[in-house]
């Protein structure tokens, strides 16, 4: 029986190897044509992105989310990052070309931390193409979900800190 179990392994892992062998050039194959379509896309104009993202909620997986408040401009967030959480709380505005940013501080066990973070956006017909500014790259940016799914979870992860 041990046997037989070592070998269904071992062909599990050989066939693993093999399918991640191919999957690799064709993700890097896809990634190219999709950096290549996002060239020729158009700049995301600035009242095109602020229809994007007002008053809707960016969900990260399990990793957090942000919600970007039409209300001063309000951007806030959690993140459970490498299983340590936080929140954010800051301003979101978009200084042309393209591009929304937010500026936050951020809370969690590390104590208090200030960054700025950027995204650019361009369009071709109803696709939308993001990658975080000023060089990462770029893919299909899904749309983000209307109202507030940030807050809830903001306030628990507040009060454990």
């Amino acid at each position: 029986m041990k046997r037989v179990v070592e070998n269904c392994l071992g062909a599990a892992f050989a066939c693993s190897v093999l399918v991640l062998a191919f999957q690799v050039p064709a993700t890097a194959k896809t990634a190219t044509k999709i950096a290549e379509q996002a060239q020729k896309a158009a700049v995301v104009p600035d009242e095109g992105v602020y229809q994007i993202y007002q008053n809707h909620s960016w969900l990260w997986g399990k990793k957090g989310a942000g919600f970007f408040a039409v209300k001063q401009r309000q951007f806030d967030a959690w993140t459970n990052d490498k299983g340590k959480p936080g929140y954010g709380d800051g301003l979101w505005f978009i200084p042309g070309g393209g591009k929304l940013c937010w500026r936050a501080q951020w809370h969690g066990s590390w104590g208090v931390k200030g960054s700025m973070t950027c995204f650019e956006h361009r369009q071709a017909g109803k696709v939308i193409y993001q990658r975080k500014a000023p060089d990462g790259d770029w893919y299909v940016f899904e749309r983000l979900k209307y109202g507030d799914y940030v807050t809830r979870k903001q306030n628990r992860v507040k009060a454990k800190l």
